[in-house]
Order: C-alpha cells, then sequence, then structure tokens
C-alpha cells in the first residue's frame, strides 16, 4: 500500500543539555515506518534555516519520498523542551513556517493516489478531507490530546482511524471513544486511545480492544505516539487484525521511548 503523511515539522530543542533533534508528528510517523520497511512519503513545509535543511537531511538519511517537502519564507517550527523524569516537557513551541502550510492543486493531487494518508494537527487537513477521501482509501488522523477541540468535528467524518491520546484508562476514555467512533467515516471508523503507562484501547462501534503496555525504563517519551501510529499502520499495511495492529504500535513504540531521540 501505498502511504503519505501529510502534516508538520519542527526541532526540539533541549536549551539545558545543548542538543537539539529534527522531529515533528508527520516525521517521527513516516521515520518510524520506513524503518519498519514500508515507503512513505511526506507532504510538508520546509524553513527557510538550517534547521530546515536538519530536517532534510533526515529525510533523505532514511529514504523518505520528499519530492512535496517544499520551501517556506520563514523560520522552522522549534519546540523549547526539557525533560522530566524522562516525560517530555514542552516550554514553548513558535510554529513558524508552518502556519503557512497548504496543499495546492498539485500537492492536492499528490495525496489523492495514495492509500493510506495519515494527518495530524498542522495539516488543518479538514480544508481538504471531502477531496481526499475516498471509498477505497484509509484516512488516518493523530488528534494527541486534543480531546475536545471544537476543530475535530471537521476532520471526523472522514476518518477511518483516529487516535488520541490520553493520561490513563477509565470511565471517561471509554466513554469518549464510544461517542466519537460514531463521528467517524460512515460510522464505520475505529478510535484509539494511546494511554501511556496504561497501554491503549480501541472501539470499532461493537467491541474495546485492550493492548497492555509493556513495563520498562523509559528515557524520553517524545514519539511514543508517532510511532505507535506507525507500528499500527504498518500492521494495516499486513492486512493484520485491530488487536494485532495495535501490538505492532506497541511494540514499535515501546522501543522509541527507550531512547532518547524519537526514532
Amino acid at each position: 500500500m501505498k502511504v503519505v503523511a501529510v502534516g508538520d515539522n519542527c526541532v526540539d530543542v533541549y536549551y539545558t543539555s545543548n542538543r537539539f533533534y529534527p522531529t515533528g508528528n508527520a516525521v517521527d510517523f513516516a521515520v518510524n515506518l520506513k524503518k519498519q520497511g514500508q515507503d512513505v512519503a511526506l507532504v510538508s513545509i520546509q524553513g527557510n534555516d538550517v534547521f530546515g535543511l536538519a530536517v532534510r537531511n533526515l529525510l533523505e538519511q532514511y529514504g523518505i519520498e520528499i519530492t512535496h517537502y517544499y520551501p517556506g519564507e520563514k523560520q522552522s517550527a522549534a519546540a523549547q523542551m526539557r525533560l522530566v523524569n524522562g516525560d517530555r516537557v514542552h516550554e514553548k513551541f513558535n510554529g513558524n513556517v508552518l502556519a503557512d502550510f497548504t496543499l495546492n492543486e498539485e500537492r492536492l493531487a499528490y495525496v489523492q493516489q495514495f492509500d493510506i494518508v495519515y494527518s495530524e494537527k498542522w495539516s488543518r487537513i479538514g480544508r481538504y478531507a471531502p477531496q481526499i477521501k475516498r471509498e477505497d482509501n484509509i484516512m488516518i488522523h493523530d488528534f494527541s490530546k486534543r480531546l475536545e477541540d471544537p476543530t475535530n468535528e471537521q476532520v471526523l467524518p472522514y476518518l477511518d482511524y483516529a487516535f488520541f491520546s490520553y493520561d490513563g484508562l477509565d470511565d471517561h476514555i471509554r466513554e469518549f471513544l464510544r461517542t466519537t467512533q460514531k463521528k467517524t467515516w460512515k460510522g464505520k471508523g475505529t478510535v484509539v486511545a494511546m494511554l501511556g503507562a496504561d497501554g491503549s484501547l480501541a472501539f470499532d462501534g461493537t467491541d474495546f480492544t485492550y493492548q497492555p503496555a509493556d513495563r520498562v525504563q523509559v528515557v524520553n517519551t517524545v514519539g511514543a505516539g508517532d510511532s505507535y501510529v506507525s507500528g499500527f499502520t504498518k500492521g494495516l499495511c499486513e492486512g493484520l487484525s485491530l488487536a494485532e495492529c495495535m501490538r505492532r504500535g506497541k511494540d514499535i513504540a515501546t522501543g522509541i521511548i527507550q531512547i532518547f531521540e524519537p526514532y
């Protein structure tokens, strides 16, 4: 299957340790998917500074298709970061060039040819979803922790798989999954909550499916959700069941949280 990631790229800067790495939800998803042997393209906008070049170098290093990683006229997006007991803390984020990201007619036509379309916040995919979604393709969106964002309603009706991040397994997230699943593509989509140490929970409109987390030493949680979605997507490409896709996602994410970089 042909997979494209539509969305962000940025750098995370850990000023207290004088280090940074190229990242972004779409970048982390694409790189981790490629590492599993799945070809993937990235559609995003490049900052006009050294960080934009660093992102490009990373994508080239891993063999990501970047014909539509196009140049912008502003600085790269950047997050000011620090670690607290292995958990990431976003102290400040400047979207910069991401505010200018669009799918023009040519880029939209490019995205439309893919079997699986992944997106995230900065893609603002709701602008284009009606033109992208078909009966024979799969649309995936990672909402992260934005469970109640009003713009979610623009995207959900076109999704086959919706991913959210939440702090634990409780009745609230179960009810949220039930309610949100009804809003997906023709009411047939699947909604997945990534719950950190509590594993992950999915609802397909009929049944809940649970995948427990492995207990490991956590170095950095950046990229945990993105890598989970990449493993899940690889499972979709292989025709695996929902439970098997969730297990694949868990396995990839477990490896990522044990290293500093999110790939």
